[in-house]
């Protein structure tokens, strides 16, 4: 690569062949380091600086997929190349909705994998990031959502981003009454070189809107359109998203089937109706955990869970963590 410094390449396999393979191809352009488990990634990531990380998914005790969800957690994180035997579209998906940047099925052509890298790093390089600005910790939640996976992403509250360092191309405002109007007015003067965006709804009629604001000033963003049926059950979602409903009760407020529903949502997101709906109140819940001190059992109430032990529970299944890791964890490589 024509830098002047070279980038680090994290190749994470238990099979040592492969990782031998790895070193091969890449050892003339990159700086090559192997771990044979997730957890050792996770360790390695914790102590060192790592620009690209190469996954395979099918490994004992963590599963690539667990990394992947590990690594959700972390305020900045390499990409992720999914290395895998398994040529399958909705495994595909599915690490894209954890995360991954790009995937390569084994065994590769030669130079592909080396292709990859670069390819994924120019792309860094010149990636814009979204700064989501919020004090309702849900409401912007299902705009992080669809941009997740495409670019930098972060939501914050008003307080948090005025310390934020965060690279921002595009500063969302969420500003439904006069006071968060003026709460948020020096805002813009903090990101001069962004381009601000403001959000004047309460509830998530924004969303479609929102998004192709977004898009529009980056120019090079292609976000997804959502159906009238999907905004509308996601604005359900997010007022009430302290109390939930059945998606029973969602499918017929926007007068669809239940399997329409679901059919819909995989469509916009790769995901079941009631996946994205654990995942928009463990959104949330990430949010609080981060900008507050509130006990466990309140964010529990406050993103529909009984308590502690049920959030928990969820937070673990989409995080690969408990809450109180999370709280207390900085990113891994910051």
């Amino acid at each position: 690569m024509a830098t002047a410094t070279r980038s680090t390449v994290l190749s994470v396999d238990d099979d040592a062949g492969v990782r031998d393979a790895i070193c091969l191809e890449l050892e003339d352009d990159f700086d090559v380091v192997t771990t044979a488990s997730g957890g050792a990634a996770l360790d390695l990531l914790g102590r060192r600086h790592v620009d690209v990380i190469l996954l395979d998914l099918r490994m004992p005790e963590m599963t690539g997929e667990e990394v992947l969800k590990k690594l959700r957690a972390a305020r900045s994180q390499p990409p992720v190349i999914v290395m895998t035997v398994v040529d399958s579209v909705r495994t595909v998906v599915e690490c894209m909705k954890l995360g991954a940047a790009d995937y390569v099925t084994k065994p590769w052509e030669h130079g592909e994998v080396a292709a990859t890298i670069q390819r994924i790093l120019r792309e860094i390089d010149g990636s814009p990031g979204v700064l989501l600005v919020s004090d309702d910790p849900v409401a912007l939640v299902p705009v992080a959502l669809a941009l997740e996976g495409r670019i930098p992403v972060r939501t914050v509250s008003i307080a948090a981003a005025s310390a934020s360092n965060f690279s921002a191309q595009v500063v969302v405002l969420h500003a439904p009454d006069r006071s968060k109007v003026s709460a948020l007015s020096d805002l813009p003067a903090r990101f001069p070189h962004a381009t601000t965006v403001w959000v004047r709804d309460e509830l998530p009629k924004h969303i479609d809107k929102t998004l192709s604001d977004i898009s529009a000033n980056l120019g090079c963003l292609d976000v997804p359109r959502l159906s009238r049926v999907v905004l509308a059950a996601v604005e359900l979602m997010v007022r009430d998203c302290g109390d939930p409903l059945s998606l029973d009760e969602i499918a017929r407020s926007v007068g669809v089937s239940n399997d329409h529903l679901i059919r819909v949502f995989r469509e916009a997101f790769g995901l079941t109706a009631g996946a994205y709906y654990v995942r928009l109140r463990i959104a949330a819940a990430c949010r609080l955990l981060r900008d507050t001190d509130e006990k466990m059992d309140d964010i529990a109430h406050q993103v529909g869970y009984a308590g502690a032990a049920n959030l928990s529970r969820a937070f673990k299944g989409v995080m690969g963590m408990r809450p109180g890791e999370f709280r207390r964890s900085s990113s891994y490589g910051a």
